[in-house]
């Protein structure tokens, strides 16, 4: 299996997670070195020796299921980091995966925080696209879950706008049933088959009149990709001063400023406020 790893940043990683970067590359380069060894001594053999070996990481450890899937994993760095269009840098990832004829991209920003396992959690969904469960950076933070709402063509080109989803369902794999409509996400960190991108033409990602991970969602469900966000596979997003926000951090944060969501979102925030 070939894996790209797309790195659409700004001006590098965050100085908070630079070092979990380093250290997941190189939690990659092991599982890299374990496939190839398995490779040398033959499956059989491998699958006999797997429980004895070291774990490459607590909870993220390839099952014998997942090294048959995946066989020998080469990886490749793309890293556009002296761009500020977000959504072109996605852009110019893809095109590079493509030429080197990676089989997945798996694409994250310098301002995320994850787990280990999270690329093994969304791999094994062996979907076309799935993102892992993100909130914004600025208050009021919200889940990046939405749904797209189709709005009147004009020029015979679709327009969407969308709607935020409070009440995600929770440690699960969603899609478009499980948010009463076509579901579009951010892509902090996410996971592609490069399969769609054949199937999708370009622009992927870049944009000039919406986000580009809205836009990209858009794309797919114009051409009939399904999506999937894993709301079990968490993330951090690091906020504009001090904090990372997770999800207790969002559900704390909802929970001390109800008045600011009933302002904002007073159909679909799923907050009653009394009025005196």
């Amino acid at each position: 299996m070939k894996l790209a790893i797309g790195m659409p940043w700004y001006d590098g990683p965050d100085v908070k997670t630079f070092a979990m970067y380093q250290d997941f590359f190189m939690y990659l380069g092991q599982l890299r070195e374990r496939t190839i060894f398995r490779e040398a001594i033959g499956k059989e053999e491998f699958d006999k020796i797997l429980p004895t070996l070291p774990s490459l990481h607590i909870g993220a450890d390839p099952t014998i299921e997942d090294y048959d899937r995946m066989g020998k994993l080469d990886i490749a760095l793309i890293d556009y980091s002296q761009t500020s269009l977000v959504g072109k840098a996605r852009d110019l990832i893809i095109e590079g995966a493509l030429q080197w004829e990676a089989d997945y991209v798996f694409m994250w920003d310098a301002d995320m925080g994850f787990e280990y396992s999270s690329f093994l959690n969304l791999w094994r969904h062996n979907v076309p696209v799935v993102g892992a469960l993100a909130f914004t950076a600025r208050p009021p933070f919200y889940p990046v879950i939405m749904r797209i709402i189709e709005q009147s063509h004009s020029n015979d080109l679709p327009s969407f706008t969308s709607e935020i989803v409070f009440d995600y369902p929770k440690d699960q794999l969603i899609t478009n049933k499980d948010v009463g409509g076509a579901i579009a996400f951010g892509s902090g960190v996410i996971l592609l088959n490069t399969a769609i991108f054949k199937q999708i033409p370009q622009p992927w990602f870049y944009s000039t009149g919406c986000g580009e991970d809205f836009h990209f969602c858009t794309r797919c469900h114009e051409y009939g990709i399904q999506r999937y966000v894993d709301t079990s596979v968490k993330t951090t997003h690091k906020r504009w001063d001090v904090d990372f926000i997770s999800e207790e951090y969002y559900e704390k944060y909802k929970e001390e400023n109800q008045q600011i969501y009933k302002d904002n979102w007073p159909e679909t925030a799923g907050i009653e406020v009394v009025e005196k």
